[in-house]
């Protein structure tokens, strides 16, 4: 199974990273999705590929206009894109990158970053005026969550960590 990272490019969808990940499983929070430290990263020209750093987990949660990704590294625990609802197509995860992020260091900062790109994004004319409000809300109704390590952003990613590592 792979995932890829979409973004809106002169009014196009069009792939912007791709990386195969394993499906770790389900729960009420929605499908936990991992890769290890060394996995292939496709970079944007499609022609790179870098290692991916870290271990990581990802959470798609039905409908969600977000995907996080908990690294667990010595600086970040947890990064957020604000996307189009990811969905499962022949294998594949996808969505759209609003380019809009949130963050959660290891020592319990959170904010929302990119707001620059997202908000030259909006510019474009490439999102609807919905799309632009429901990124935005979503972003602000998330970051009190993160950092009050609400679930699914508190530990409940940690035991889908180690399902990965366990697996061989």
């Amino acid at each position: 199974m792979s995932k890829e990272k979409m973004s809106v490019i002169d009014g196009t969808c069009a792939e912007r990273f791709s990386w195969p990940v394993e499906h770790l499983g389900q729960d009420e929070h929605g499908t936990w999705l991992g890769a290890r430290r060394g996995n292939p990263v496709r970079q944007p020209d499609g022609r790179r590929e870098e290692a991916q750093e870290h271990d990581a987990v990802w959470l798609v949660a039905e409908g969600a206009w977000f995907l996080p990704a908990f690294w667990f590294t010595d600086s970040t625990d947890l990064t957020i894109d604000i996307c189009t609802p990811p969905r499962l197509d022949g294998g594949v995860w996808s969505f759209i990158d609003l380019e809009l992020d949130l963050f959660r260091s290891t020592d319990g900062r959170a904010g929302i970053v990119d707001q620059d790109e997202f908000d030259e994004l909006a510019r474009s004319g490439h999102l609807t005026d919905s799309q632009i409000a429901t990124a935005t809300e979503v972003a602000q109704s998330l970051l009190p969550l993160v950092q009050m390590e609400a679930e699914p952003f508190g530990g409940a990613a940690r035991a889908w960590l180690r399902s990965l590592r366990a697996s061989t």
